[in-house]
């Protein structure tokens, strides 16, 4: 079993909350590539983006990993775990800030090492790291697919589209997809070249620069970025980066938790979008893919 498997065990389906948004859905023609947001797009998270638990939540989470690692975990408290948990992640965002990134993004398994030696906890092996981030985040950030989501990557697949993804996100993000979905990112029809995550580059949104990555990889494959669809839960980060570097886009309004617009009004939001989608199926008539 795999350390995504063993903790997908714990997680039980999630229904999403409806929104009461109405869906605008323009037939867009002749697009050439969908590319998509991973939380609160394709996956439904209950706190709505990739892990924002706060210190009492992640308290909670730290306990049962403490009784995870027996004898070796006696010496550290929960409380202790989250203050450097949090301390860590704030640290290292800093440190990028201070290189001029003004939206950086952390990797998670350097975090986790800096939590172990400040409790003092020894002996964790590289794959020991990796299951218990997973078993966290699964902990304290709940996520389950979106219905609909592989009957439209399904459609996407077989009308021959290429599948991309933008997506703030960890290590762990891919293998708990993977493994909710029963297949593989290549499987589902996402091409490596056209998947840009935030923890690879250091960087996350609402940055343009994985918008960017995404646009040149596109046109290494002659695929025209103004032909591109990208959807997205998020209008600072999704839509507006997305349309100001030249993709289409679309507004993904499928979930209460998850539907953002920041201080923007809802129908000024839906305005900046080129489509508002309500069900992931959807976009097959926005794409015209039968």
């Amino acid at each position: 079993m795999t350390i995504a498997a063993e903790a997908c065990r714990k997680l039980t389906p999630i229904d999403p909350v409806e929104t009461g948004v109405l869906p605008r859905l323009p037939k867009l023609p002749d697009i050439e590539a969908v590319a998509f947001d991973i939380y609160g797009t394709l996956l439904i998270s209950a706190a709505g983006d990739i892990s924002l638990a706060n210190e009492t939540v992640s308290a909670d989470a730290m306990e049962g990993l403490l009784c995870d690692l027996g004898e070796r975990g006696e010496g550290a408290s929960p409380k202790q775990m989250a203050e450097a948990y949090h301390a860590s992640i704030e640290r290292r965002l800093q440190l990028r800030r201070d290189e001029g990134i003004s939206h950086p993004e952390v990797e998670i398994r350097e975090v986790w090492q800096d939590v172990f030696q400040s409790v003092r906890i020894e002996g964790i092996s590289a794959s020991e790291l990796e299951r218990l981030s997973i078993t966290y985040e699964c902990g304290v950030n709940p996520v389950w697919l979106m219905p609909g989501a592989l009957e439209l990557l399904a459609s996407l697949n077989e009308g021959g589209l290429p599948l991309g993804i933008v997506s703030n996100a960890q290590f762990y993000t891919q293998p708990v997809f993977e493994e909710l979905s029963g297949l593989s990112l290549t499987g589902l029809g996402f091409e490596e070249s056209l998947s840009h995550w935030s923890f690879e580059v250091g960087e996350g949104k609402p940055s343009r620069k994985l918008y960017e990555q995404l646009a040149d990889s596109c046109q290494k494959r002659n695929i025209d970025v103004g032909r591109v669809l990208y959807v997205g839960n998020d209008l600072q980060k999704d839509v507006i980066p997305a349309r100001e570097v030249g993709f289409l886009t679309g507004l993904f309004a499928g979930d209460k938790r998850s539907l953002r617009t920041g201080e923007v009004p809802l129908k000024k939001a839906e305005s900046l979008a080129d489509a508002v989608i309500t069900d992931l199926k959807q976009i097959r008539d926005v794409v015209k893919i039968k």
